[in-house]
């Protein structure tokens, strides 16, 4: 790697850092307020919003297991993560159902679908990310985040993190 391309990673990588925590500061009283209502909201209840706004809930989906995978388009990790999610999801499409919870915006994400069309649906996290951070347990924030949910709507297993499809499998074949 050439000095300005190292240069330009490091003002990219301390930009965002920024951008998260000035989000995280002006947000706050939302996060407050959509954290303390999951206390008597079920997973089940949890809203998506399609990227062509359609609304939907986790519970619309009634294959055993659901995974939900937080990820964005500029997420090189999450980028080498997904053919495996399109693996999994066309190995077991009646057991599991995958949803992406995309952190960016309709125009990148369906951008990104035509480079690399994915076989599950996705939505956009939106102003709702303090939410979905805290009903699915990231509390990093970071990504790819991806969390494992059950056939009676509970939170089974989160991972913070690129998976395999070999970790993928795994959990999957614990939960069935």
């Amino acid at each position: 790697m050439n000095r300005n391309t190292i240069i330009m990673l490091l003002v990219g990588t301390v930009s965002m850092i920024i951008g998260v925590g000035l989000f995280q500061v002006f947000d706050a009283p939302a996060t407050k307020l959509e954290t303390s209502s999951l206390s008597t909201t079920s997973l089940a209840s949890i809203p998506f919003v399609g990227l062509d706004d359609s609304r939907h809930e986790l519970g619309d989906w009634q294959e055993p297991v659901i995974i939900v995978n937080f990820w964005a388009p500029w997420c090189i990790p999450c980028r080498r993560e997904i053919p495996a999610l399109i693996e999994i999801q066309k190995q077991y499409r009646a057991q599991v159902q995958i949803l992406g919870l995309a952190f960016d915006s309709v125009e990148n994400v369906e951008t990104f679908s035509t480079e690399l069309p994915m076989n599950y649906p996705s939505f956009i996290a939106g102003s709702k990310i303090p939410m979905y951070s805290a009903a699915f347990d990231n509390k990093s924030g970071a990504l790819p985040f991806t969390a494992f949910i059950g056939k009676n709507r509970t939170l089974r297993f989160v991972h913070l993190g690129e998976l395999t499809i070999e970790q993928m499998r795994e959990k999957i074949t614990e939960m069935l």
